[in-house]
């Protein structure tokens, strides 16, 4: 027995000093741990301890902030406001069916005038920057303009019509706030007198009258998009790109005032339809031009040139040419318009002044205000200004026909013949344009009616000068004067397109085989 226990015990000893080297590590790595937890606890109490006395303190000073802090009381005060009335929205018209027949004479309803109020507070310049076209902020003095050598405009012909553009060019040129404020009481009244079918005027008049009106609303910047007129744009443009080619005796001035009109806006919009509606409009002024390059009636091939027909063409051919219209023939067409007009200015010797017509060669007498002033621009346009051919003419516009410049005893032809002698001397500039400018300015002014239309001056019959057409045609020019200062930048250089038109080979007149081109 005693054996046995001996061997038990032996065993049991021998168990114990021959540990494993991992049970060892194993008891090291325990004994560890709980140091380590021992070491922790202390510190960890004292961190928690010392965060909530922290806290407890942040609650305690801000709970008194609150209560000491001052209580803010906002009283709301209304004021009385000043309502300002705004033009009445326009009804949109009705769709109208596709004209079947060349002669078309609807019966349009026009906006009563006793209806038509101008709220001063809409006299502000309103237009959006809409139209796609180049401001030039650094023209030349007035005194130190001068117009383009080339035979064609400048490529900067809309250059001044945005916003920006027409601040900057009113305070280069001398236009005034009252003069600016006098174009917007017309513009607002075109608004108001619009057909509800887009066009403007009633009867036979109304492709003229139309076109004069959007070409007053495009010459202040309007398109389509513009804020407040953007829709009597949109919808003139799409009655007069629509409107059949018109007919009749005086066939020629509704035409051409179209086609310069449709050119104008497809120059600063780019739609499509407008520039399609443009090329055909222009097919019939190239093809109706004389090969004198002057123009008749109904586009007759005739013994018979008459310039006051002619003048509203030859503004058509520039106005496309400004747009990039491509239809063959355009530039002959030009070179022939500059042609004649040379030979028919009073420097030139042969014509000792424009005449109104020639018939079978004989023309008119010469020395019209009215004529003078056509014959002046329609150059100028052309690129043509500096002719030595125009030296005596623009002579007598500042020293002669200044002088006539003034409402009273007003002939039925005044306000057509200021039209274009403003634009001349705009493009003349220097000191002639100066007291033109100050002078024409003041009788705009003066007689306009506080509606916002002109009365036709002179001895015009009173039912033709009190009708809505009558004054529809007024109101145009007169704005049109006003928006002389960023209408047609004068330039010095430049041709459209950034490259100087090059003159193709020399169309030749048969009849008296002389070259066109000088």
């Amino acid at each position: 027995m005693s054996e046995y226990y001996q061997e038990d015990e032996y065993e049991y000893e021998e168990e114990v000093f021959t540990l494993s080297e991992g049970d060892i590590l194993e008891i090291h790595e325990e004994y560890r741990r709980k140091r380590l937890m021992e070491s922790l606890v202390g510190p960890v109490i004292s961190t928690v301890f010392h965060i909530g006395l922290i806290v407890i303190l942040a609650i305690l000073i801000t709970d008194k902030y609150k209560q000491e802090a001052p209580e803010i009381t906002v009283t709301v005060s209304e004021e009385e406001e000043v309502q300002i009335e705004e033009p009445p929205p326009l009804e949109e018209p009705e769709p109208i069916e596709e004209p079947q027949e060349d002669v078309v004479n609807p019966v349009l309803t026009t906006v009563a005038l006793e209806n038509v109020d101008t709220n001063d507070a809409a006299l502000e310049d309103v237009s959006d920057e809409a139209p796609s076209t180049e401001d030039d902020s650094t023209v030349e003095a007035v005194s130190d303009v001068t117009v383009s050598p080339s035979a064609f405009a400048s490529p900067n012909v809309f250059g001044g019509r945005s916003a920006a553009g027409r601040a900057s060019a009113v305070s280069k040129f001398g236009g005034t706030k009252v003069g600016q404020q006098s174009l917007m009481k017309a513009l607002w009244w075109l608004a108001k007198v619009q057909n509800p079918d887009g066009s403007w005027g009633e009867g036979t008049y109304g492709q003229a009258m139309t076109g004069l009106a959007l070409l007053t609303f495009l010459a202040h910047g309007e398109t389509q998009s513009s804020k407040s007129f953007g829709q009597n744009v949109r919808r003139g443009m799409e009655w007069l790109a629509n409107s059949p080619t018109s007919t009749g005796a005086y066939h020629g001035y509704p035409h051409a005032i179209k086609a310069y009109a449709l050119a104008e806006a497809y120059a600063m919009t780019g739609v499509s339809v407008l520039e399609e509606a443009m090329n055909k409009s222009l097919r019939v002024i190239i093809d109706g031009q004389q090969k004198s390059g002057s123009f008749d009636y109904n586009y007759k091939q005739s013994g018979r040139e008459d310039l006051s027909l002619a003048g509203w063409n030859y503004q058509a051919l520039k106005a496309a040419y400004g747009a990039g219209c491509e239809e063959p023939g355009l530039q002959d067409a030009i070179y022939k318009s500059i042609d004649w007009l040379k030979k028919r200015a009073a420097s030139s010797g042969e014509g000792k002044g424009f005449p109104y017509k020639i018939q079978d060669g004989i023309p008119s007498a010469a020395g019209k205000p009215s004529m003078r002033a056509v014959g002046v621009l329609c150059l100028q346009l052309f690129g043509e200004g500096q002719t030595p051919e125009l030296a005596d003419e623009i002579k007598t516009i500042a020293e002669v026909d200044f002088f006539k410049l003034s409402w009273d005893g007003a002939q039925s032809y005044t306000l057509y013949s200021w039209y274009y002698a403003t634009q001349a001397m705009f493009q003349q500039g220097g000191n002639e344009w100066k007291s033109w400018n100050r002078k024409f300015q003041k009788e705009l002014n003066d007689n306009q009616n506080p509606k916002g239309y002109w009365e036709w001056p002179g001895n015009l019959s009173k039912p033709k000068r009190e009708s809505l057409t009558g004054k529809i045609y007024a109101t145009t020019l007169c704005a049109l004067m006003l928006t002389v200062y960023y209408r047609y930048l004068p330039s010095s250089k430049g041709a459209i397109g950034g490259k100087t038109a090059k003159k193709e080979k020399a169309p030749v007149m048969e009849e008296e085989g002389l070259n066109l081109i000088d």
